[in-house]
């Protein structure tokens, strides 16, 4: 593709939390913490790709925190646009 224009097709976003629950001497809840907020995402589109393994930016806007890429992939054909997909991980509690 000439240019080297960048169109995102989509974007996958999922967040997991781990909680930690503390139950009193009789055996009902007593208390709740979440910790270690993580959230995974995945960007598809056409042309070229804008970010490399290892780097710390492309979290799509909703996505905050120490950024990872930790994975890209990269297709060309003679019949599209060059493709492009990557994904990562971030954690909003981390420095």
């Amino acid at each position: 593709m000439a240019g080297g224009s960048t169109i995102v097709e989509s974007v996958d976003v999922d967040s997991k939390v781990d909680v930690k629950i503390l139950k009193a001497s009789d055996g009902t809840f007593s208390a709740a913490q979440s910790i270690a907020p993580e959230f995974s995402f995945s960007v598809r589109g056409k042309g070229t790709c804008p970010v490399s393994v290892g780097g710390s930016t492309g979290a799509p806007s909703n996505v905050s925190g120490k950024i990872i890429i930790t994975s890209t992939k990269v297709t060309q054909t003679n019949e599209d646009w060059d493709a492009f997909e990557y994904s990562g991980s971030a954690y909003p509690n981390a420095t």
